[in-house]
C-alpha cells in the first residue's frame, strides 16, 4: 500500500470511526462464517466448525486490534486513553497539579512574552524583498561624527558604486491630510523616485514614481498606504488619478502600496509617500541644503564590508569639495554602512539579549522545579507503577504514559502562560513601545504561538523524561513489598533532587545579582547631580501644523506670544524659551565654527576651529532651572537685538577650548563673515542627552537677541522651541489651565505636549528603568519558584522520613535537634547553590556592563547582600517543614508505618 493510500485510510478511520468499526466487525465475521462454511461442506458438524473457525482464525479482539494498527488508529486510541488516565491522575493530586501549573505558567509565560518582544524587534522580517540585502549609509567626518548625507554625494555614489546595485534616499516628514472627517496627521516621507525599486516592493494599484516627477512643479503626486486607502477611501479600486489635499496642496494619487508595507519601518502613523523635489539648491554641498537618509541594496556577491570600503573610497575623493563650506577643512571622508535591520535594532539588541538570558534562566528554574515535583511524585507512585509492570507493561510503555502526563501538564501550563504573557505585554505596552520604538502593540502572533508549542514540547521533555525513566526503572519486586526500604533504593533520586534545588538556587542568585546591580544603577542615576533643579518645572513642546506656517516665522507668530501669555499666568514664577531642554532628545544641533581668543599679555589673537552643540535660550532660563554660573554672567535685560551679540558656554567647552585662562570677555565665536558673538559667561555642566552621559561642549545664544535676518535664527528659533516654566504650586495643577490658555491663544496648539521636568528625567532613564523593572519581576519570580522547590523537597523528605524521625524522638532526640537537622540539610543546598550562583553571576554580569552606572559588574557588596537575602529567605522556607518534622508524634509515626 502506498503512503498516500495509508494516509487516506488513516484519515477515513479517524473521521468515520463508527463506520470503520462496523465494517471491520462485518468483514471479520464474514471470514469466520466463510471458513466455518468450508468446514461444514467438508463434513464437519456446524457447532464444531464454528469452534474450529474461532480457534484457527484467532481471537476476534486480537484481529480487530491488528486491523486498527494497520489502519493507523491504534496509536490515537492509546494516546486518548493515556490522556484520560493522565487527567485522572492530575485530578487526584490537585496540590501537585496546581503547583506545577503555576510554576510552568510563570516560566513559559515570561518566555513567551520575551519572545514576542524579540520577534517584534529583532526577528520579525521586514516587509521587503530580501531585506537582509538592504543597507543604510551615513557620512562621517574625520572624527567619526555623523554629518548628514548630501544629495550631491548620493548622486556620485549612484553613478560610481559597483557594490550596490541600487541606491535610494528619503527624508522623514509629516503631513496633514484633509479628509471629510477632518484633518488627519500622517507620516509623509519624501522619497527618491527609485526607492520602491530599491526595496523591491511595488504598488498593488497604479504605479510608483518616475524620475521626471522629482523635478520642481511635477512633484505634486503621492502614493497611499494600504491602511489609508482602506480607511479613508473605502478600498475604492478607482482611487488612482483622484486628487487629495495634503498640507493645503493638491496632490494626484498615483498608486496604493500593499497591506503591511511601511517605510521607514516602525512608523507609528499611516503613511503617504511623495517624491523629493530636486532643485539647484540640492546640488550644493553646504549645511543649508536638505540632508537625506540613504538606503541601498547590495549587489550579488557584495558584502557590507566590501561595499563600505568602496563607498568610503568614493567619499574620500569627494571630501575636498567641502572646503569652501567648511572654511578650508575637508568634508565627510568616510561612509558607515550597516544592514537596514541593524540600523533599527542595533541599540536594542544588547538589552533584549540580556533580558532573553534572564527569561531563559527563569524557564530553566521552572523546569527544574517541576522535574523535582515529578521525581517526588514518581517515588510516591512507585508501587502503582510496579503493579503496572507486573501486569505486563514494558518500561517504554510506562515512560510513554508518564511522559503523556508531563505533556498534558506542559500544555495546560502553556495555555496559562500564554494568557499571562498577553496580560504582561498589555501592562507594559506603553513602556515597551517607548523604550523599544515599536509603534504597534506587541501581542503574541502566529510565529510566537508556534514557538510556544515548541517550548511546550521542550519543557515536557526537559522535566518529564528523566523522572519518567527513573520511575520506570524501579525494581518491581522491592517496590511491591509492603515494608521495602525505599529510602535505600531512592538515595540517588534524593541526591538528584537536592542537586536540582541547588541549581535552582544558583540560577536564582544570578537573576538576583543582576537585579541588584540594576537597582544600584538606578539609585546612582537618581542621585547624579544634574546641574539644574527639576522640582516645580513644566516643559511645553508647542506643536503646530507645519503647512500652516510654511512661509510664516513660527517663532514670532507662536513661540514668543505664547511665552508672553504664559509669563502672565497665575502661579507662574518664571518662564523661558529654549530650543531644547536638558535630557530632551527632541532636537539636536551640532555646529562647526571658529573661535578666537585674545592674549592680554601679547595682544595677539589666536583662531581655531570649534565643534559644539548649540541652542538658543531666554534670559529667564536660569530662574526656571536654577543652575549656577561658574564664571561671568548669564543673559540679562541689557542683551537686546541692538546690543553686541553674546553667548554663554558650559564648563566642558571652557576646559576643551580654553584650558588656561578665562573665556569671559576675551573669547569670540565667529559664525560667518559678519556674525561674531562674545562669550560673557560659563555655566555649570548639564546632563544634556542622558543622566549617564557626560556633558558635551555647548554654546547657548540669547534668544531675545536673535532676529529673522540672523544666520543662526533659522536652524535654532525657527526650527524648534520649547518652553520651561517654574510654578509656585504643583506643576500638575497648572497643566489644565496651561492647556486652556494655549488653545485660546492658538487652536493649532491643542496637540502640544506638556510634561513635568521630573517626568523628563524619569523618561531619560529609559532602558535602565525598563530593564530594572523587568529584572525585578524575573528575579522575584525565580526566587519564589526556587524557594517553592526547596520547601516542596524538604516537605517531601520529611514525609518520607516520618518513621526515622519517630524513632529518633522515641530514643530521646530533642525537637530542637530535629529542626537543626532539617535546617542543616537546607543550608547545605543553599550554600551549594549560592556558590554555584556566585560563580555564574561573576561571568554573566558582564552582559549588563553597558547598562550599569556607578557600580561595577562584580560589585562585592551587591553579591554579598543578594546572597544574604537568598539564604535568609531559604532558611525561612525550610523552617516550616523543619518545624513540622519536630512535631511528629513517635507513636503515631511507628503505628502508621
Amino acid at each position: 500500500m502506498s503512503l498516500r493510500s495509508r494516509l487516506a485510510s488513516a484519515w477515513k478511520a479517524l473521521t468515520h470511526r463508527e463506520q470503520m468499526e462496523s465494517e471491520l466487525e462485518t468483514e471479520l465475521q464474514f471470514h469466520r462464517d466463510s471458513y466455518a462454511g468450508d468446514l461444514i461442506r467438508q463434513g464437519v458438524p456446524p457447532q464444531e466448525a464454528e469452534r474450529r473457525a474461532r480457534v484457527e482464525l484467532g481471537s476476534a479482539v486480537h484481529q480487530q486490534e491488528e486491523c486498527r494498527e494497520s489502519f493507523g488508529v491504534r496509536f490515537w486510541d492509546e494516546l486518548r486513553g493515556d490522556l484520560r488516565y493522565a487527567a485522572r491522575q492530575l485530578r487526584s493530586a490537585p496540590g501537585f497539579a496546581l503547583t506545577a501549573l503555576v510554576v510552568l505558567a510563570l516560566g513559559i509565560g515570561a518566555s513567551t512574552a520575551m519572545f514576542s518582544v524579540l520577534h517584534a524587534t529583532l526577528f520579525k522580517p521586514l516587509p521587503y524583498e530580501a531585506p537582509g540585502r538592504l543597507v543604510t549609509l551615513r557620512e562621517l567626518d574625520a572624527k567619526g561624527n555623523f554629518v548628514w548625507n548630501f544629495y550631491a554625494d548620493i548622486r556620485e555614489w549612484q553613478q560610481q558604486s559597483k557594490q550596490l546595485s541600487a541606491i535610494g534616499y528619503f527624508a522623514p516628514n509629516r503631513g496633514y491630510l484633509e479628509t471629510p472627517y477632518g484633518v488627519y496627521a500622517a507620516s509623509a516621507p519624501l522619497v527618491s523616485a527609485n526607492l520602491f525599486s530599491v526595496i523591491r516592493v511595488q504598488p498593488i494599484l497604479g504605479r510608483g514614481f518616475l524620475p521626471d516627477e522629482q523635478s520642481p512643479g511635477t512633484s505634486k503626486v503621492l502614493v497611499l498606504s494600504y491602511s489609508l486607502w482602506r480607511n479613508l477611501f473605502h478600498s475604492d479600486p478607482q482611487v488612482v488619478g483622484k486628487t487629495v489635499k495634503l498640507d493645503d496642496d493638491t496632490y494626484t494619487i498615483l498608486g496604493v502600496m500593499p497591506g503591511g508595507f511601511e517605510f521607514p519601518a516602525n512608523e507609528d502613523r499611516a503613511q503617504v509617500w511623495r517624491p523629493v523635489p530636486i532643485t539647484s539648491a540640492n546640488e550644493v554641498r553646504n549645511f543649508s541644503t536638505m540632508g537625506f537618509e540613504v538606503v541601498g541594496r547590495l549587489a550579488e556577491g557584495a558584502t557590507v564590508a566590501s561595499a563600505q570600503t568602496e563607498l568610503s573610497g568614493i567619499q574620500q575623493r569627494l571630501a575636498p569639495l567641502f572646503r569652501t563650506v567648511m572654511q578650508g577643512q575637508d568634508g565627510p571622508s568616510r561612509v558607515e554602512m550597516k544592514t537596514y535591520l541593524d540600523s533599527l535594532v542595533s541599540n536594542l539588541r544588547p538589552a533584549l539579549l540580556a533580558l532573553l538570558a534572564a527569561v531563559s534562566i527563569l524557564w530553566l528554574i521552572a523546569c527544574a522545579n517541576v522535574a523535582n515535583l515529578m521525581l517526588a511524585r514518581g517515588i510516591a507512585r512507585q508501587r502503582e507503577l510496579a503493579v503496572r509492570g507486573a501486569l505486563g507493561a514494558g518500561r517504554l510503555r510506562i515512560v510513554r504514559q508518564l511522559f503523556t502526563e508531563s505533556l498534558l501538564l506542559a500544555s495546560c501550563g502553556s495555555a496559562l502562560g500564554l494568557a499571562l504573557a498577553a496580560v504582561t505585554l498589555r501592562v507594559f505596552s506603553k513602556g515597551l513601545s517607548s523604550a523599544l520604538n515599536v509603534p504597534h502593540e506587541i501581542t503574541p502572533d502566529f510565529t510566537v504561538i508556534a514557538a510556544l508549542l515548541l517550548l511546550t514540547l521542550l519543557s515536557a521533555a526537559l522535566f518529564g523524561l528523566l523522572p519518567a525513566w527513573l520511575a520506570a526503572r524501579a525494581p518491581i519486586e522491592s517496590s511491591l513489598r509492603q515494608n521495602s526500604a525505599q529510602a535505600q533504593g531512592s538515595r540517588r533520586r534524593h541526591r538528584l533532587q537536592q542537586g536540582m534545588v541547588a541549581a535552582e538556587i544558583g540560577l536564582s542568585l544570578v537573576l538576583l545579582v543582576a537585579c541588584g546591580l540594576m537597582l544600584k544603577t538606578l539609585f546612582a542615576l537618581r542621585h547624579v547631580p544634574l546641574g539644574f533643579r527639576t522640582d516645580h518645572v513644566l516643559v511645553v513642546e508647542p506643536k503646530v501644523p507645519e503647512y500652516k506656517f510654511r512661509n510664516i516665522d513660527v517663532s514670532q507668530a507662536v513661540y514668543r506670544p505664547l511665552l508672553e501669555r504664559v509669563q502672565q499666568m497665575h502661579g507662574v514664577q518664571a518662564a523661558s524659551i529654549s530650543t531644547v531642554m536638558p535630557l530632551r532628545n527632541t532636537f539636536d544641533m551640532m555646529f562647526m565654527l571658529h573661535g578666537s581668543r585674545s592674549n592680554k599679555t601679547t595682544g595677539e589673537n589666536g583662531s581655531f576651529k570649534i565643534s559644539a552643540k548649540m541652542k538658543a535660550v531666554g534670559r529667564d532660563l536660569q530662574k526656571v532651572l536654577g543652575f549656577r554660573m561658574a564664571e561671568g554672567r548669564f543673559f540679562n535685560e541689557q542683551d537686546t537685538p541692538e546690543s553686541q551679540q553674546v553667548a554663554v558656554v558650559n564648563k566642558t567647552f571652557a576646559k576643551l577650548y580654553a584650558p588656561e585662562g578665562s573665556l569671559t570677555g576675551n573669547f569670540t565665536l565667529s559664525f560667518g563673515k559678519k556674525e561674531e558673538v562674545k562669550v560673557v559667561g560659563v555655566i555649570d555642566d548639564f546632563h544634556q542627552v542622558g543622566v549617564d552621559k557626560p556633558a558635551a561642549p555647548e554654546i547657548d545664544l540669547c534668544a531675545e537677541q536673535m532676529q529673522p535676518g540672523d544666520g543662526l535664527y533659522q536652524p535654532t528659533m525657527q526650527a524648534h522651541a520649547e518652553l520651561a516654566i517654574r510654578t509656585s504650586a504643583s506643576p500638575e495643577q497648572l497643566m489644565a489651565d496651561l492647556r486652556r490658555v494655549m488653545v485660546d491663544l492658538n487652536p493649532d496648539l491643542q496637540a502640544s505636549e506638556i510634561l513635568t521636568m521630573d517626568q523628563v528625567v524619569e523618561d531619560s532613564l529609559g532602558s535602565q528603568l525598563l530593564a530594572a523593572h523587568l529584572l525585578e519581576i524575573f528575579a522575584g519570580t525565580a526566587l519564589g519558584v526556587a524557594l517553592a522547590g526547596l520547601f516542596g523537597l524538604l516537605t517531601y523528605l520529611v514525609g518520607q522520613r516520618t518513621r526515622e524521625l519517630g524513632i529518633r524522638m522515641a530514643l530521646g532526640a530533642q525537637r530542637e535537634t530535629i529542626v537543626a537537622m532539617i535546617l542543616k540539610q537546607a543550608t547545605l543546598m543553599l550554600v551549594t547553590g549560592g556558590l554555584l550562583g556566585i560563580a555564574l553571576a561573576w561571568f554573566t554580569s558582564r552582559m549588563l556592563a553597558s547598562f550599569l552606572f556607578g557600580v561595577s559588574p562584580h560589585d562585592a557588596w551587591t553579591i554579598a547582600a543578594v546572597s544574604a537575602v537568598l539564604v535568609t529567605c531559604g532558611l525561612f522556607a525550610a523552617y516550616i517543614p523543619a518545624r513540622r518534622a519536630a512535631q511528629v508524634n513517635p507513636l503515631e509515626a511507628l503505628r502508621a508505618e
